[in-house]
């Protein structure tokens, strides 16, 4: 969510082109955002959730530090919600969803698109297919993993850091607090300083579509709830 708009891109993604939940697809869906509905600001502050399989994690530090390498990005903030206060704006975003979600009938990735198009009055809630139902990639993803793994060391002990800086000024070094009042610690995670990444982008993951067991799993149980104008 993008709170000086405020907008809130909602990326829907049809059981066919989930390849996981896992960090290379959460770091494939920030890098499209920032290519299509950044604002082209260099410095930027993020406020997340304290998921360690989606945001918090060795992978997405390790894109943000090659953002700021290659100066797509001047300073990168991330800060993560401590517990017991973790409701901030996109709550308010899904929660709008939800409640025009119980009042549409829905029979495709079309109309799940036009809810979210429609919760709100102002057009808060934008949504972003990753995919339809024909099979074309609107959002790819890609292999992040592998694409910095031989580059950079894991940032110990992220599980209990709540602030993390990088900066365009210091390749690979990522700026570290436990809490909002501590002093910065600065950490180098380049395995070699003088073997940057490459700007070029990773290889693609294609999306693995869905199975033959699945295919007949749907036509003999769900498709007889599904609107006639869905079925063709």
């Amino acid at each position: 969510m993008t709170e000086g708009l405020p907008q809130q891109i909602n990326y829907l993604v049809d059981e066919g082109m989930s390849t996981s939940k896992g960090s290379n697809t959460i770091i494939s869906y920030i890098h499209h955002f920032f290519l299509n509905y950044g604002l082209g600001d260099m410095r930027v502050n993020l406020h997340c959730d304290n998921c360690s399989g989606q945001n918090k994690n060795k992978y997405v530090v390790w894109y943000f530090l090659w953002r700021a390498i290659h100066l797509l990005h001047q300073q990168v903030t991330m800060n993560f919600r401590i517990t017991g206060h973790t409701k901030f704006g996109p709550d308010w975003c899904f929660g709008l969803v939800k409640q025009k979600f119980r009042r549409t009938k829905v029979s495709s990735l079309s109309e799940i698109a036009g809810v979210v198009q429609a919760s709100t009055i102002s057009g808060v809630n934008i949504p972003q297919l990753v995919g339809n139902e024909a099979g074309n990639v609107f959002v790819v993803q890609y292999d992040w993993q592998s694409f910095l793994a031989p580059y950079f060391k894991p940032l110990v002990g992220i599980l209990k850091l709540h602030h993390l800086r990088f900066n365009s000024n210091k390749p690979g070094s990522v700026f570290v607090k436990e809490t909002v009042g501590d002093v910065e610690k600065e950490i180098q995670l380049l395995k070699n300083v003088a073997q940057l990444p490459p700007i070029q982008l990773p290889a693609p993951v294609a999306p693995p579509g869905i199975g033959l067991d699945r295919q007949w799993y749907l036509f003999n149980k769900i498709v007889n709830f599904a609107a006639k104008r869905s079925k063709t």
